[in-house]
């Protein structure tokens, strides 16, 4: 009895060193702090986490949660820790897994639905489930340091933490049908924190040497009884510490190379379409030789991934395109479970080449063909097995209720207003200097935002004819 207790405490002590909690006025702040894992996400950080931000949730006397990490600028969250998720005894593998599956998600739904400002600070590596701790936050500030990537097809995953409800609903471009995220999950690109924030996966960029001072910003933040206002204090606080974009840089995408990906990221074509459009682009006379290459460089890279990750991924993100945020993180709780029990996929075994056996090599994977019965069972839940995102008191959605108010304008926007469709009244065409006028000084939604020009000027250019008189009309 006493050898237990003794336990208790010491599992207690290594989940409250894990994560650190503060108290900064009104403000509370929550800090992963497993440097040697990157903060690597486990079940006992997540077991710490989630009751924490509920207590928080509740108290009348915290305006906000500041999310951060002890070790940045390195990583701000690795990812989560598939090393344990997948490496267990095989008698108690399957309720570990889920056990860890169920917590994550749960506290991905929690932070979606979370009541009051959450502000997750990007500052170094952010990748997996570092992702999944941010990208359901409105405040999501990027740094130079930021390194975003969903890389799981390099281990036999595929994109969870709510990325495939995520995605379409939030980049600002080659996302008519969801095309970029679909790219950016398939080929796990690492973006830096300017282009980050550019695709709107970030809604501030701050230098690094000011992130001490956004956090003492937020922590004088009055209190309010009005939710949203709260929020909006919460932005204007943020904008007051908001960055120019590094001198001269251009987004790591071309107009040539999102044209690709618009025509060829396409769901409704299985992978093997997918490589095949790829090849047809790369030895095609009407593409520019940019496009060529780029194709034929991204048709080498997918090439060497699994297929069965590559098809899930595309179900998922088909499935999830039309779900609520509750139901697409259910979806993944199944899926997650299945693919990592023994048998089911090669995840396990690529985890143990890739991160157990440091490999430098790429995993030999065995499999090179997927039926839809067998992606349908991935995707099925077991009925022998109870999964189950926890109870927390959250709400579902289909669109993130504050999202779009607080980061850079999509293209859909840009769209709206060129056409007029934004139900302005407006009658009469704009040149482009008078659209890139209007979302910088007039937008109640992203006016004084930084980068707000070179992301409109860069989409007007891309998508937008110009006649004589220099007017706009959208390309069909």
């Amino acid at each position: 009895m006493l050898r237990q207790s003794i336990k208790q405490v010491n599992r207690k002590r290594l989940m409250s060193s894990l994560v650190e909690f503060k108290v900064l006025n009104t403000a509370r702040r929550v800090t992963l702090n497993r440097p040697k894992k990157l903060n690597a996400l486990n079940n006992e950080m997540c077991e710490v986490i989630l009751p924490t931000m509920q207590e928080y949730a509740k108290s009348k006397s915290t305006n906000l949660v500041i999310l951060d990490s002890s070790c940045s600028p390195r990583a701000f969250c690795a990812g989560g820790d598939v090393v344990a998720v997948t490496q267990h005894d095989p008698s108690i593998k399957d309720r570990k897994q889920q056990n860890f599956f169920e917590l994550e998600y749960s506290l991905n739904w929690l932070l979606a639905s979370y009541p009051k400002p959450v502000v997750t600070i990007m500052d170094g590596i952010t990748m997996g489930g570092g992702v999944g701790l941010s990208i359901h936050n409105p405040f999501r500030i990027a740094t130079e340091n930021t390194r975003w990537a969903m890389p799981e097809m390099d281990i036999g995953l595929y994109p969870d933490v709510g990325t495939t409800f995520a995605l379409p609903r939030l980049l600002t471009v080659a996302n008519s049908d969801g095309q970029f995220g679909y790219y950016l999950c398939l080929t796990g690109d690492i973006l830096s924190g300017a282009d980050a924030y550019l695709a709107g996966l970030a809604s501030h960029y701050v230098t690094s040497d000011n992130i001490d001072n956004v956090r003492n910003r937020l922590s004088e933040l009055p209190p309010s009884d009005n939710p949203e206002a709260m929020f909006d204090m919460t932005n204007k606080a943020l904008l007051e510490f908001e960055s120019p974009l590094p001198e001269g840089h251009q987004f790591a995408y071309s107009a040539e190379k999102l044209a690709v990906i618009e025509s060829v990221f396409n769901l409704d074509y299985t992978v093997k379409e997918l490589i095949e459009k790829l090849q047809d682009i790369s030895t095609s006379s009407t593409w520019s030789p940019e496009a060529k290459s780029f194709a034929s460089s991204v048709k080498n890279r997918l090439n060497k991934l699994s297929i069965v990750s590559m098809e899930v991924t595309r179900e998922q993100f088909r499935r999830n395109y039309f779900n609520d945020i509750q139901s697409a993180l259910k979806q993944d709780l199944v899926t997650s479970s299945n693919m990592a029990k023994p048998g089911m996929s090669e995840f396990p075994d690529a985890v143990r080449h890739k991160l157990i056996q440091r490999n430098k090599t790429p995993f030999n994977w065995k499999q090179h063909d997927i039926s839809t019965s067998k992606i349908s069972s991935l995707l099925s839940s077991d009925p022998t097995s109870q999964l189950s995102l926890r109870e927390i008191d959250g709400f579902t959605f289909k669109k993130y209720p504050h999202h779009a108010k607080y980061s850079l304008p999509p293209a859909s926007r840009v769209e709206s207003y060129i056409t007029g469709s934004d139900e302005s009244g407006r009658s009469f065409a704009v040149t482009k200097q008078e659209a890139i006028k209007y979302f910088s000084e007039y937008d109640e939604l992203s006016k004084g935002k930084v980068g707000v020009k070179n992301l409109v000027s860069f989409i007007i250019d891309m998508k937008c004819n110009v006649d004589a008189a220099g007017y706009l009309t959208w390309k069909p």
